[in-house]
């Protein structure tokens, strides 16, 4: 279409050559997109427990019953999948069944811990399989030719074979998801968890992410985390450090998800019992397992602890697009686009306590080429925790945010998973 650019009082001769004109604006172009944006449910979440069938001290029963007392609207039974425990048995199928029929109210999932190899047991990751998978075949051949508790050998190979195993051929169908487990707790262990997860994105889009807040949130020390290595405000330090792991994972176009926060449970004697304290919240399709995968694979979720919040929700709204870009989501805009970056929060009357609650200052992280920045920091507003500007740079940027509430006996913070704004298809 011809367009032409005319001043007040001028003919149509006065118009700007064809060199001068001005570029038609560009429509942003979705990379990649949460297709139940607008329409989805809230859902809280824990992603990693263990019962009987492994070292936990309850029944698949009683964990989930105990689950949905404290809120859970989704578990995911994760026993160990070492040979000799009772995982990826018959048994361990028909109690996770047995369950949903006892608690309806609960989305649960079935899935393993997973013995990464060369680790020997130094690094886990949780598995978790959606129906279709959902086999007894399925999951006992997975625990015996891939967890590497007792295999002889290193076995370099078999973390690799393993994933393209759990990938399916059917790009439609819904996959299993893997998610790093505790990632810090053992920095020396012969699976650096950085270089293992940077790898392992190569090779599957199962693998979405990190526990960015390890479990055992009333062990002493803090997480189990025995080595020099601690949590930051009860997170994981590759999540928690401003222009670290996380940050850096970002910057280089592997999008990792890290506002996953889990319990861990075994016992009620030293840890909290599934979303007691901790909760992944997903914003998911709808109320059923594959729902809920996908909306984990899409990055569609938040994190926290101490119930400081039930909603967190990061947007992005940029001209000529009709909707806000939002969590998980990328799109490719032109270098030079300002958008109107916001963030949304519920915040409850009442914390995991039952103490007044408040969150005292809300954060924006901005990646680029240049590294990373907090673009905003201050005490949330009274409509939107805060509603700023912010410049896509050449290169693009990616965005996430997270919260805090001061506590005396420790912070609590929320994490939210970040937006994509790239100004080229490569990312």
């Amino acid at each position: 279409m011809l367009v032409l650019v005319l001043s007040v009082g001028a003919s149509p001769k006065a118009q700007a050559p064809p060199s001068s004109r001005p570029a038609a604006p560009q429509s942003p172009r979705p990379i990649r997109q949460v297709a139940w944006a607008g329409r989805g449910v809230w859902l809280k979440a824990d992603l990693h427990t263990h019962t009987r069938f492994s070292d936990g001290g309850q029944t698949v029963d009683g964990l989930v019953r105990a689950a949905a007392e404290h809120g859970c609207d989704v578990v995911a039974v994760t026993d160990h999948a070492d040979n000799e425990l009772k995982a990826a048995t018959p048994e361990y199928m028909e109690a996770i069944r047995t369950a949903r029929v006892q608690t309806p109210s609960v989305v649960v999932l079935a899935g393993l811990e997973w013995n990464i190899p060369p680790g020997k047991g130094l690094e886990h990751a949780g598995v978790l399989f959606p129906p279709a998978m959902e086999t007894l075949e399925q999951f006992s051949t997975f625990k015996t030719r891939f967890d590497d508790w007792d295999k002889k050998g290193e076995n370099p190979e078999l973390g690799d074979e393993a994933l393209r195993w759990l990938t399916p051929t059917d790009r439609t169908a819904v996959s299993p998801i893997v998610i790093l487990n505790h990632p810090s707790r053992k920095p020396k262990s012969t699976s650096t968890p950085t270089l293992m997860l940077e790898h392992w994105k190569g090779v599957s889009p199962v693998v979405i992410g990190v526990e960015g807040a390890p479990g055992h949130q009333r062990s002493a020390p803090l997480g189990s985390y025995e080595s020099s290595v601690v949590p930051i405000d009860r997170w994981d330090p590759i999540v928690a450090e401003v222009g670290g792991t996380w940050d850096g994972w970002l910057q280089h176009g592997l999008d990792v998800w890290g506002a996953i926060a889990d319990s861990d449970f075994h016992g009620p004697s030293g840890e909290f019992w599934p979303c007691e304290f901790a909760a992944t919240w997903i914003y998911a399709p709808d109320r059923t397992g594959d729902g809920v995968l996908r909306a984990l694979k899409a990055g569609s979720f938040f994190a926290e602890h101490g119930h400081i919040v039930t909603e967190a929700t990061l947007e992005a709204r940029v001209p000529n697009l009709v909707r806000a870009i939002g969590a998980g989501e990328a799109y490719q805009v032109r270098a030079g686009t300002v958008a109107t970056v916001t963030l949304h929060l519920a915040v409850p009357p009442r914390d995991f306590l039952d103490r007044e609650n408040h969150i005292d200052a809300v954060e924006l992280v901005g990646v680029s080429s240049e590294g990373a920045r907090v673009l905003f920091s201050g005490p949330p507003g009274e409509t939107d925790a805060f509603s700023v500007p912010v410049t896509v740079p050449s290169g693009g940027i990616v965005l996430r945010a997270r919260g805090r509430r001061a506590a005396a006996d420790g912070n609590l913070l929320f994490y939210t998973n970040p937006i994509r704004l790239a100004t080229d298809t490569k990312r």
